[in-house]
């Protein structure tokens, strides 16, 4: 992955890369597809931040209250990282019945975990 790409992330955006990449790898296809969900994630900052210095509603050319566009923008991004975050499964493994083998391994050492914590608290 080009360093130059991450390093142009914001801090919404490399919060979430950096995050992902202590907790899981990635090939190439699936870095590329957390990059633009990284940038998602710095859009829907910016456009978070634009509706919350302006409002939702806005005046309109005739004087009359119009929905501010960054609203429907932001509805717009939001749905986009919903859909790449599916994509890498990074919400629910089971989403449509695919479940990676990374994903499957991982569930697997978590109810190891939770099963020797109980095992010590009994």
């Amino acid at each position: 992955m080009n360093d130059a790409l991450i390093d142009s992330l914001g801090s919404r955006g490399r919060e979430f890369w950096d995050e992902q990449q202590k907790q899981l790898e990635f090939d190439p296809h699936e870095a590329q597809v957390l990059l633009e969900a990284c940038r998602i994630l710095d859009t829907i900052e910016e456009l978070s931040a634009a509706i919350a210095a302006d409002g939702v509603m806005l005046v309109g050319s005739q004087g009359q209250p119009v929905l501010n566009g960054a609203v429907g923008e932001l509805r717009q991004q939001q749905a986009a990282l919903a859909r790449l975050i599916i994509q890498l499964n990074l919400d629910a493994p089971d989403v449509a019945g695919a479940v990676t083998a990374k994903a499957a391994a991982g569930r697997a050492a978590a109810q190891k975990r939770w099963r020797d914590q109980k095992d010590r608290s009994a």
